[in-house]
């Protein structure tokens, strides 16, 4: 029987999880959208062009995620973390260098988004798990709350005004270097732990390998969770909610601005959306413990559409804000529901692969959708089209997810 783990020093563990997770999370995506118009009116680009760099981040992060548990098995969480740390800044730097848009797109597709890799959610949040073993779920929405998400849009618009897109990134890049002292102090784990055996267990929902899911007994292989039609089904509704968060990101502030909203007021909005996203990230868990990971998953897809729907109908700023409120924590709220949920159908052994299975069958809709609506919007010269597709989309994701957490779970044959 393994000794208690050191309190303190596990709680530092988890400090300084939250910390990488909140300034890649809260830098990428907390400046982007109040950067947004900014970054097009610099580079004389259309709004589908200057959005695209949020999702070649997200594409990269994509591509790279299933290549991070096999890497952090071989060098280890600290060195996965300072070498992320250290692109991501990188990144900032050649942005704030940036003269052609070309040079913006190339910053936020390769260092910046492997940093997110290196540094982000997947490895924070095998971090929380390598020291809270006996009880992940909390450790994991706890290091995950974005906290960053809501101070960085606040401070980004002072810091364009200041010193320009320049300013803001170099800014960016130098909270990078401050964070790197606390990510020395990194340790993987109590005990020398394996670290890879740990992300297994770190993940919510794990704990559904019992006779509940399709990987009971046995990992589930690729092919077989390819040949599953619920596999697909969880993709559709996955990739779309994913979208709808990243074009929130990108284009909240840019809507706010159109609606006749001051710029310092749409910042805000963005503000807003980050405030509840610390709250979703969290409450997922707690949904997901009472309803399951499919109906809670229906309910954060139908409160999008609400919140979205919100947007469309005011051009006042506090119903937009409640909106704004009702958007984000929905959107932080996604990866733990569909973490809970691989859990509760391919079972523990299977869902490290089934999430990086799920990055992979993504990214065509992460990738694309969010560009594509600021192509949208450049060619009806309104948000509203873009707004309602969205609505529809989300009433959409809502059914589906319903109808898949009524679907019986049943075993099936696994290979390794």
């Amino acid at each position: 029987m393994s000794a208690p783990l050191p309190a303190g020093r596990a709680r530092m563990m988890l400090l300084r999880g939250f910390l990488c997770q909140n300034v890649a999370i809260g830098c990428a995506f907390g400046s982007f959208g109040v950067a947004l118009i900014p970054l097009q009116e610099k580079f004389g680009v259309g709004r589908g062009l200057a959005s695209l760099g949020i999702a070649l981040a997200v594409m990269m992060m994509g591509l790279a995620a299933p290549l991070a548990a096999p890497l952090i098995n071989r060098i280890g969480l600290r060195a996965m973390m300072v070498g992320g740390i250290v692109m991501s800044a990188a990144g900032y730097v050649l942005l704030a260098l940036a003269s052609n848009i070309g040079m913006v797109l190339f910053a936020y597709a390769v260092p910046i988004g492997l940093g997110l890799v290196g540094f982000g959610p997947l490895p924070s949040t095998v971090l929380a798990g390598n020291w809270f073993r006996s009880n992940p779920g909390p450790a994991a929405g706890l290091v995950n709350m974005p906290v960053l998400m809501v101070l960085v849009p606040l401070v980004t618009l002072p810091l364009i005004r200041e010193g320009g897109l320049s300013g803001l990134y170099l800014a960016l890049a130098a909270l990078h270097v401050a964070l790197l002292p606390f990510a020395f102090g990194i340790v993987d784990a109590p005990e020398d732990e394996v670290a890879g055996t740990a992300a297994i267990r770190s993940v919510p929902g794990h704990h559904n390998d019992n006779g509940t899911g399709l990987g009971t007994g046995g990992a589930v292989s690729a092919t077989t969770m390819l040949g599953q039609p619920l596999f697909w089904g969880i993709v559709l509704g996955s990739g779309i909610l994913h979208a709808v968060g990243i074009i929130a990101s990108s284009h909240l502030v840019a809507f706010g601005i159109e609606r006749g909203i001051a710029a310092g007021q749409a910042s805000l909005l963005a503000a807003v959306m980050g405030g509840a996203s610390v709250v979703g990230a969290f409450g997922s868990g707690l949904l997901c413990a009472r309803l399951g990971g499919g109906r809670a998953l229906a309910l954060i897809a139908a409160g999008t559409a609400t919140g979205w729907m919100a947007l469309f109908l005011t051009q006042s700023l506090w119903p937009m804000a409640l909106g704004s409120l009702v958007i984000g924590a929905g959107g932080a709220a996604v990866f733990p529901a569909i973490s809970v949920l691989a859990g509760e159908r391919f079972g523990a052994r299977s869902l490290t692969r089934a999430l990086g299975l799920f990055g992979l069958a993504t990214l065509p809709m992460n990738f694309g959708l969010p560009p594509l609506a600021g192509v949208l919007r450049d060619m009806v010269g309104s948000y509203d089209p873009v707004v309602l597709v969205i609505v529809a989309a989300c009433i959409g994701v809502a059914a589906l997810y319903f109808a898949i957490s009524r679907v019986p779970v049943r075993l099936a044959p696994t290979l390794a």
